[in-house]
């Protein structure tokens, strides 16, 4: 069955290991939409952060954004077809136990993202995820303020013993991941999201605003923030570089890597090779 909707991850997948869309990904991407498939992405990134590469592709459909927190139309952030927040009183113990520390901490609200202590650290690493950054630098203006996930970044030693901290606070209606930095080993992260929110759950959410059954989804991803997706698609699939734990569970696996079009090789694949 050709797919009526392909979700993307963006960084790993749809983009080389330079950040920059190759020439072959955005004509499968093109020629799929031509031939009657939907498409969109389903990043960690905020929307905004996303934008040069929704408008090369010309996508108009809502973006799976925060890891799953958010599904928002492009341009549009007051215009969402669905959003979990962290509840205000997690978000403000997990704000004033990281304002204490030295590491960067952002909390993003939607497509608006206000940080504090960003450093020539974590300054570049960010620069990918969140754009528009305002800087605050009182915890009072965070109070009627929602937020759709809190990040805290900076040194490996300095956030893993914030994670434990931040652990002990046994908040129940919030998920936090630490990981290491892709791209900058240097540095690590904090993530904290609602509790149930990612990927997956919000793919089966678009599935069901556009009226597409699961079986009619192809997703593709990389990372372990992409696992939750394989659950709510026909089809998973996964780039040559993907982590092992993701291609453990990928419906097919490319032989080619992100830097090599792994993303246009899985299209044709399923889109125009149905014999």
């Amino acid at each position: 069955m050709i797919p009526r909707l392909i979700a993307i991850d963006v960084d790993g997948t749809l983009i080389d290991s330079k950040t920059l869309l190759r020439d072959d990904v955005i004509d499968a991407i093109a020629k799929a939409r031509d031939g009657g498939t939907l498409v969109t992405l389903s990043t960690g990134r905020m929307i905004s952060a996303a934008r040069e590469y929704i408008d090369a592709l010309g996508i108009t459909l809502p973006i799976i954004a925060l890891n799953g927190a958010l599904i928002g139309w492009p341009g549009n952030d007051r215009n969402l077809v669905y959003h979990e927040p962290i509840s205000r009183s997690s978000a403000a113990a997990l704000l004033e136990m990281a304002w204490r520390s030295d590491s960067t901490l952002v909390s993003v609200c939607g497509d608006r993202a206000l940080a504090r202590n960003i450093t020539d650290l974590t300054a570049p690493a960010l620069a990918s995820w969140i754009v528009n950054i305002e800087e605050f630098d009182n915890l009072e203006a965070m109070g009627d303020m929602d937020a759709s996930t809190i990040l805290v970044a900076g040194e490996k030693n300095a956030v893993r013993e914030l994670f434990s901290e931040m652990s002990r606070l046994n908040l129940n209606d919030i998920e936090q991941f630490y990981f290491p930095s892709i791209r900058y080993p240097a540095m690590h992260y904090l993530e904290f999201r609602a509790i149930g929110t990612n990927k997956g759950k919000a793919l089966n959410m678009l599935g069901r605003y556009l009226d597409i059954e699961r079986e009619s989804i192809l997703s593709i991803g990389d990372y372990l923030n992409d696992i939750p997706m394989a659950d709510e698609s026909g089809i998973f699939a996964a780039p040559s570089n993907a982590r092992d734990e993701v291609r453990a569970v990928a419906d097919y696996v490319s032989p080619l890597s992100n830097d090599e079009g792994g993303v246009a090789e899985i299209i044709d694949r399923f889109c125009f090779r149905t014999a």
